[in-house]
């Protein structure tokens, strides 16, 4: 039925269009067509009565994109569907707690962009320490406050410090962990050093700061106010012995001048402080300036000092003194008040005669004498009688008058005798050796020579051939132990001497006789070289000093003047300088009013031009230097020896020299280490003038006071302040006696104190 409906419907469509075409036809033929352009999907085409003509056009696709289809560029036609985007992602910044994120993407097709938030994060929040508040792990948010940290007071260190100095601040939090140190104003302190117990803070600038010291994760702290204030300088008292000093002291510029301490020491006085760049362990002497001693710091002094305590031994010292006075002078004798305390700087002092029927004294120590004789004067100190001093005066007639052996004897009195302590050299060992002196340079002993032990003929150490003398040399054994005497050394040589001899062995207890006199030894180091002189071609000048130097074309020069004699030279062939002379000089001899040079040799050991005629021409002694000897005695013994052979043998006193003298060694070594030797050879030239001159003459000597001197002239004990001694001395010659009493100081051990 529906079929049918349809069918009719069509049918009546087809004839009414038919119709009208029909109509339009005639009105496109009276008045023509209407043309309409073709399209792409119709052909040229009759607006009015529709009739075509020709062909469609065709289509003109462009390509399908992500937003549209495949359209045509003419008609708009679309075919299909649009592509659509093709996105990736091209940038991504995360969420975090405070900021949300976002992901981009970008199309690969074209260059759309879309953007995808992503929604914020939540806090995961860190509970709070005492080194922060709470804190997000996530973003580092904090809220709050950190935990208060906890004051513990750990620090040690001195809330004042100099400018110049450096503090060590101490700490212990009882913890092994690191440590933080601030500094509030690092302009006044700076820490120079630390470690978790300690730490050195150095100041940069006067001021006031503070030091805060707390461990890493802020739970503890302490803290130390610090003030620097101007430099401060140390002030150190170095010890000496027995001396009690203060402790050091520090001092600030502005504080000068500022009082020292004082230092003490049991008997004496402190006279004041010295530098220690000024020291050389002073002995005290009249030549040291006590004002120039410290007893402040003086002002504009800005630096640290090192300060000597200067002592001295309270006492009273003769100046100058006359102990020989005649009956026609006064005399005044000066006493010198030494290291007095202030307390006694204006003491009264009182003289007094122990016998004034000789003389007498007044109360400023002048001197009357009344009649010949011996006495004492004493001055003391009245208002301490302890501190006096006594000196013996002898008043004779007439000084002038007096007899030449008299006038002898006076010179040979010593005014002050020898009291020192010296370092005896040995090969066993050194020792120190306190040496007293005599009041005499001649020794009252008799001059008595043992030849109990002779030394072999043929011996090895005795070759027996005679030579001429022409010197007298001295040695010391270098032996220093105790059992080392002269008796043993003459034993020595007797039974060989290891090669070595000489021909007397002197010591305290004896003289022993070896080799005679003509023979020669083995002991001057010289080997067999004689003694020989020399024409230098040099006549003697008016005012001439016979000064021998060497040339530097190795010549021997006089007073400047160039010799004929050459110098030897030194092993390598150089040549030697006026410096490598030994110190004792080249023997010179002036014969018919011309110069003449003995023979020199150089020494390959010791490095020195030396004299020849040692072994063959010279007279050897050695001395003994054995511990417990007395070494004075042992040098006054052998310079009695010495004179006598000078005598026997028509020598002089300039023919006696040293070892060094025909090798360089450093002979006697005790002797000239000590500065002796020219004290020597004064004992010699006392006994060789009384061989000379006096020998007819007896002399006995007796001591006035035996606890200090003995009846040989031996001074036996030294006290700390000076002490002089007296002795009288009996002249007998045939019926004729004669007397004199001489006077001598010991010196205090206090004038060889080091101060």
């Amino acid at each position: 039925m529906k079929k049918i409906k349809l069918f009719t419907c069509m049918t009546i469509f087809l004839l009414c269009l038919s119709f009208a075409s029909c109509k339009k036809k005639t009105i496109c033929e009276k008045n023509g067509h209407q043309w309409e352009n073709a399209t792409c999907t119709s052909p040229k085409t009759c607006s009015v009565c529709k009739a075509t003509e020709g062909t469609t056009l065709e289509h003109q696709y462009q390509e399908a994109t992500c937003t549209t289809p495949k359209t045509c560029s003419v008609c708009h036609h679309t075919v299909g569907e649009a592509l659509g985007h093709q996105f990736t992602e091209t940038k991504r910044s995360e969420a975090t707690c405070t900021t949300k994120g976002n992901i981009q993407y970008n199309c690969s097709r074209c260059d759309e962009i879309k953007n995808e938030e992503i929604a914020l994060l939540e806090h995961d929040w860190e509970e709070a320490t005492h080194l922060l508040p709470q804190t997000c792990k996530t973003c580092g948010l904090t809220q709050g406050l950190p935990l208060p940290s906890v004051w513990v007071k750990v620090i040690s260190g001195q809330e004042e410090m100099a400018l110049n100095e450096t503090q060590t601040l101490t700490f212990d939090f009882g913890q092994a962990m690191d440590i933080k140190i601030e500094i509030l104003d690092p302009e006044v302190l700076d820490v120079i050093s630390s470690n978790m117990t300690q730490c050195v803070i150095q100041p940069k600038k006067m001021g006031t700061t503070t030091v805060r010291v707390m461990l890493m994760d802020h739970s503890q702290y302490d803290e130390i106010e610090i003030t620097v204030t101007e430099e401060k300088f140390t002030v150190t008292f170095l010890e000496k012995t027995n001396v009690t000093i203060p402790d050091s002291m520090t001092y600030k510029t502005s504080e000068l001048p500022l009082v020292l301490p004082e230092a003490s020491r049991t008997n004496f006085h402190f006279l004041g402080w010295m530098p220690k760049q000024d020291y050389d362990g002073t002995v005290l002497t009249d030549q040291l300036d006590l004002s120039q001693l410290w007893h402040s710091i003086p002002e504009n002094v800005a630096e640290d000092i090192e300060l000597v305590p200067i002592m001295g031994y309270t006492r009273l010292e003769f100046e100058n003194p006359t102990t020989i006075i005649d009956l026609e002078t006064g005399v005044a004798l000066d006493v010198k008040k030494m290291y007095f305390p202030q307390t006694l700087q204006n003491c009264t002092l009182k003289w007094e005669s122990k016998n004034t029927d000789i003389l007498t004294v007044d109360e400023n120590g002048f001197i009357t004498p009344l009649k010949e004789g011996y006495t004492t004067i004493q001055v003391s100190v009245v208002e301490k009688p302890t501190l006096n001093l006594t000196i013996g005066i002898t008043v004779v007639a007439n000084l002038a008058e007096l007899t030449d052996v008299i006038q002898f004897l006076i010179r040979e009195n010593r005014e002050q005798v020898i009291a020192q302590t010296i370092n005896v050299v040995g090969y066993q060992f050194n020792y120190s050796h306190k040496l007293l002196g005599s009041v005499s340079d001649f020794l009252f002993r008799e001059h008595v020579v043992d030849e109990s032990i002779p030394t072999p003929v043929g011996a090895s150490n005795r070759p027996g051939d005679v030579y001429e003398k022409y010197y007298i040399t001295v040695h010391d054994t270098a032996s220093t132990i105790n059992t080392a005497d002269a008796r043993t050394h003459a034993n020595y040589v007797k039974n060989g001497g290891g090669g070595t001899s000489w021909h007397y062995s002197s010591g305290d207890t004896g003289v022993y006789h070896q080799i005679p006199d003509d023979e020669r030894t083995y002991h001057a180091g010289d080997g067999s070289r004689e003694y020989h002189l020399n024409e230098t071609g040099i006549t003697v000048k008016e005012n001439a000093q016979g000064i021998i130097t060497i040339s530097s074309d190795g010549y021997y020069e006089i007073d400047g003047e160039k010799t004929l004699i050459k110098v030897p030279r030194k092993d390598d062939g150089t040549i030697p300088t006026t410096a490598d002379i030994n110190d004792e000089g080249i023997r010179l001899v002036i014969e018919d009013g011309k110069y003449f040079i003995g023979d020199t040799w150089w020494s390959s050991t010791y490095k020195k031009i030396s004299n020849t005629g040692g072994n063959c021409n010279s007279i050897g002694i050695e001395t003994m230097v054995n511990q417990g000897s007395d070494l004075y005695m042992t040098w006054q013994r052998t310079a009695k020896l010495v004179a006598h052979l000078l005598v026997d043998h028509h020598l002089s006193v300039d023919d006696v020299k040293p070892h060094h003298y025909f090798s360089g060694k450093n002979c006697p070594e005790t002797m000239r280490n000590n500065g002796l030797w020219d004290n020597f050879i004064e004992l010699v030239k006392a006994e060789y003038e009384y061989l000379t001159q006096y020998a007819s003459y007896t002399f006995s000597c007796k001591s006035l006071d035996l606890t200090y001197l003995d009846n040989y002239g031996r001074v036996k004990k030294q006290n700390t302040t000076d002490y002089y001694v007296s002795y009288t001395i009996t002249i007998t010659k045939d019926e004729e006696v004669q007397t004199i009493t001489l006077t001598s100081l010991i010196p205090g051990t206090s004038r060889q104190y080091k101060a």
